[in-house]
């Protein structure tokens, strides 16, 4: 038997061949007194012989609802071993991890969870696995432990603190499958290593790198990053699982039969949250019989809906497209079956590439091997990016070939960046800083022609982390005719979600590339799978194979600029091994791990320009474990960089997108304080889409509206995210008023994405196409119009004021929230709420040099016809005062009331006023 889970007093070994379970039990117990007498106590890994076991009366019958006890999270066994003989010890192997998860509670052992690289999932540490003076009561979260691996077959299920065997049906469904060579934690010991670089409270850091780590040090560093990869992957593959549904799949009446709807109905609100933050509209789904059977059907999310019950239990409904795959008639069998009422497991897709394939990167030492052995650009390239010193400290730019027409638009900062970018030396990584609106994209279409100009036989890659980007950079890149050397690579979402902008760059899209001449030219599998592609491409993209088409066709063409997601283009070799140069837009996006995992993977690369601004959004860490947001890697590439001598960089100043007054209030809140500056390129004379709009504005020619509404709050009862009520009947009379007089030219973007629901049902009743977006979906987006919904208000109510407060003080938010308009900026916001966020207040202070705050009173006399104004131009409301608005800090008359106009928080469970939803004592 097989040693399964460590228990308090005992130890759980389980049968490794359930099919012989009417002999033996599923899970036996293991005294602690049985193993006294053995040369080591027993850990995970180990298997043992028992010789004799007492059944345990009333206990002998397993099923798959008694297996394993959820409130307490402990095998249940059916027999106490008697006897017992060690049949086997393994070879351990030691890595140094990190802890990630700590409990201590007085009058009880602390636990721990532990994760180190070689190992599927973190693992469960209970006192009695420490060895050689480890105490976890004197431990830290993230500190530094070295743990002792044993391996595990492949094929077995590794649990929360639990291995099952394969083939049988206990498992709860989210457990993760044990690969060849897959490790689990046997125990661990301290760790005795000094280690130089600490946070503030004496903890351990490896990110960023520094320049003074010797070799040994950046070994280590790379094994801990690789740990807190390896518990990112688990977080996504466990979440994705836990939010499985499994039951019946109705059918929505359709005429292809291939509409279904599902309902996760769930009491607890985390739980529910999870399903919302994983099943968002067009993810990849699939259907199957059972955890560890192939899909039968594949499939993507139309539509996600919150429903209201009357029993207190949360409900998602979720409208999902299926459709079987081909290739084997049981697929059809079983997809008949679902519709017929088959009970069916529907998981979310796992998403190719990622976390584990960083970790390998890191953990089998890719990045230090390549620096100590290999004398390649590739090799100066990410010493400068770990700040190491390299053959060429001095690496300057060069000529630039200025006939060519894209090169003579350019500024000299972005000539600077171009002449970088064409004299590599001898590995060149280049940092572009480029705020809103600077011309980052433009720029990289013409670092493009030019490196093509100057030598036509290089590979580019240009990439960023998400398909708007590299969208922006293929539509750039084709206006300055690179034509027929591009090829762009885009997912099925990205053709579902973004259609109608990816469809007008089709000429450069893999499709267009493989018609006619070449199709014929294919033979057996691979003349199948192109013409199946050219075949659904259209109709249904899911179901096509855009990674393995692309390969087939680079195998037999060579193509100078090849587009795609980073993810996409690792999926292809041929998409990335022979690249020369590499281009990644928006980088702050891209993750240190993703960028040194792509450049192992980019043996002939000479240069690299990365472009973005530190100033705005990095990486989406929030559904990560917190204690791997920082200090391991995960973050921005850019955080890196700071510190990286031999990293070139210049920085952009000319703004090309916004009206100057705009442009000035923006840089006033995010760049001066940097000791930066954002120049407005444009007159005002060009951005005049709401100066010349034919409404009334608060101050003529100054396109900038303050709207000041104080409402009450409402929390999603899913989600605990917020909405004002008042705020959003403001900007849908502002958005009629606009989208009226410039189809297309809104937009609306929020800070909370329960706003942005609200917002979007209200324009659906009023039959108002304008697109609503959260801030963080909006970055690398502009448009000609833009209304800001902030939802925070100022109020006594604790709970919002710290969500509020989270937002509100994240200046990287902020700045994107407040540049992404071209010729005018309607702000909706209670002002002295969002004051708190430095940002906001720097923002506010600048643009009160140009307009007031106005009131609700703006919103009737927007659109009259014969408006007047005060002696200051002011606009005046109907009785002819002035709409001026004072905005003072809100002043309590008495406990929890608040100065009439001022709203107050309603909880959403209970109506009344004062606290949330999630406060609420009613149950």
């Amino acid at each position: 038997m097989w040693f399964s889970q460590v228990q308090e007093k005992r130890s759980i070994a389980v049968i490794p061949n359930p099919e012989k379970l009417s002999m033996w039990p599923f899970a036996i117990e293991i005294p602690d007194e049985l193993t006294t007498d053995l040369e080591r106590p027993l850990f995970p890994g180990d298997s043992i012989f028992v010789n004799k076991f007492a059944w345990i009366e009333g206990r002998r019958q397993v099923t798959i609802d008694n297996w394993y006890r959820k409130d307490t999270g402990i095998l249940s066994y059916q027999a106490t071993a008697l006897m017992i003989d060690v049949t086997h010890f393994p070879y351990w192997t030691t890595k140094t991890g990190i802890i990630v998860y700590l409990k201590k509670k007085e009058g009880k052992a602390a636990l721990a969870r532990v994760t180190a690289y070689g190992m599927e999932r973190s693992g469960m540490l209970y006192a009695k696995q420490c060895r050689h003076g480890l105490d976890l009561s004197k431990t830290r979260l993230s500190e530094f432990v070295n743990l002792k691996l044993a391996p595990i077959p492949a094929g077995w299920m590794i649990g929360t603190n639990y291995i099952v065997p394969p083939g049988g049906s206990y498992r709860l469904g989210t457990e993760i499958m044990a690969k060849e060579g897959s490790q689990i934690l046997a125990c661990a010991e301290p760790f005795t290593e000094k280690w130089r670089w600490l946070t503030k409270t004496g903890l351990p850091k490896v990110f960023p790198i520094d320049k003074d780590y010797t070799l040994k040090e950046m070994k280590l560093a790379e094994d801990i990053i690789a740990a807190a990869l390896i518990t990112a992957a688990e977080n996504e593959e466990v979440g994705r699982m836990e939010t499985s549904y499994f039951g019946v799949v109705k059918p929505i009446e359709d005429e292809k039969k291939r509409t279904f709807t599902i309902n996760h109905i769930h009491e607890q609100k985390a739980h529910i949250a999870k399903v919302l933050s994983i099943w968002t509209k067009d993810t990849p789904v699939t259907a199957k019989t059972g955890f560890e059977r192939k899909a039968f059907a594949n499939g993507y999310i139309k539509e996600v809906f919150k429903c209201d019950r009357d029993d207190g239990l949360l409900q998602i409904e979720v409208n999902i497209i299926l459709v079987p795959n081909e290739g084997l008639y049981e697929h059809d069998e079983d997809f008949e079956a679902m519709t017929h009422g088959m009970l069916t497991i529907i998981q979310v897709a796992e998403t190719p590439g990622g976390y584990r394939d960083q970790a390998d990167t890191f953990g089998l030492h890719t990045p230090t091997q390549l620096i100590k052995e290999e004398k390649s650009p590739r090799t100066e390239i990410l010493k400068a990016l770990f700040g190491r010193p390299g053959t060429d400290d001095s690496v300057v730019g060069g000529d630039i070939p200025k006939e060519l027409e894209c090169v003579k638009s350019l500024n000299e900062e972005q000539q600077n960046t171009l002449s970088n970018w064409l004299h590599e030396g001898r590995g060149r990584l280049h940092y572009q800083q480029a705020p809103p609106g600077t011309g980052k994209t433009r720029l990289a279409a013409a670092c493009i022609a030019a490196a093509l100009k100057k030598d036509p036989k290089i590979a580019v890659l240009a990439t960023a982390n998400s398909n708007l980007p590299v969208s922006k950079l293929i539509d750039e890149s084709a206006q300055i005719n690179l034509g027929s050397e591009m090829l762009a690579f885009f997912a099925s979402t990205a053709r579902i979600r973004y259609g109608d902008q990816i469809l007008l760059l089709r000429e450069h899209q893999l499709e267009n590339k493989i018609k006619g001449e070449f199709v014929e030219k294919l033979e057996g599998s691979e003349k199948r799978d192109v013409t199946d592609y050219l075949a659904h491409i259209k109709d249904k993209p899911r179901h096509t194979k855009e990674r393995k088409v692309g390969e087939i066709y680079l195998a037999r063409e060579f193509k100078n600029a090849i587009f795609g997601t980073i993810y996409m283009c690792l999926g292809i070799p041929r998409a990335h091994v022979s690249t020369t140069h590499l281009i990644i837009d928006e980088v702050t996006q891209t993750s240190f791990s993703m960028m040194v995992h792509l450049l192992c993977k980019l043996p002939l690369v000479r240069s690299v320009l990365l472009t973005g601004d530190v100033r705005q959004l990095g990486t989406h860490l929030k559904e990560l474990p917190e204690v791997i947001q920082s200090g391991y890697g995960l973050e921005s590439v850019t955080d890196q960089m700071e510190n990286c001598e031999r990293v070139s960089v210049t920085i952009l100043e000319r703004c090309y997108r916004s009206h100057p007054i705009i442009t000035e209030c923006f840089n006033y809140s995010s760049y001066e304080k940097h000791d930066e500056r954002v120049i407005a390129a444009v007159p005002a004379s060009k951005r005049t889409g709401l100066t010349k709009l034919g409404i009334n504005l608060p101050v003529n020619d100054v396109p900038l509206i303050l709207l000041n509404i104080r409402g009450t709050i409402e929390q999603d009862s899913a989600s605990y995210s917020l909405s004002s009520p008042e705020q959003t009947e403001a900007a849908i009379i502002i958005a009629k008023a606009l989208e009226h007089r410039d189809p297309q030219g809104v937009a609306i973007i929020c800070l909370y994405t329960y706003q942005c629901e609200k917002i979007r049902e209200r324009l659906y009743q009023e039959n108002l196409q304008v697109s609503v977006n959260s801030v963080d979906a909006f970055q690398s987006r502009e448009h000609r119009l833009i209304i800001l919904v902030t939802t925070s208000t100022k109020s006594p109510g604790s709970a919002a004021r710290a969500d509020a407060s989270d937002f509100l003080k994240d200046s990287r938010r902020a700045t994107v929230a407040l540049s992404r308009a071209q010729s005018g900026l309607i702000i909706i916001a209670d002002f002295e709420a969002i004051r708190e966020g430095e940002t906001w207040r720097r923002f506010i202070t600048a643009a009160k040099q140009h307009t007031p705050f106005v009131d609700e009173r703006y919103l009737e006399v927007m659109e009259n016809e014969e408006p007047t104004r005060d002696s200051n131009g002011i606009l005046n409301d109907l009785k002819g005062r002035s709409i001026e608005v004072k905005v003072e800090e809100v002043k309590l008359i008495r406990g929890g009331e608040l100065r009439t106009g001022r709203g107050q928080i309603i909880c959403n469970r209970c109506g009344n006023p004062g606290h949330l939803a999630r406060d609420c004592r009613r149950r």
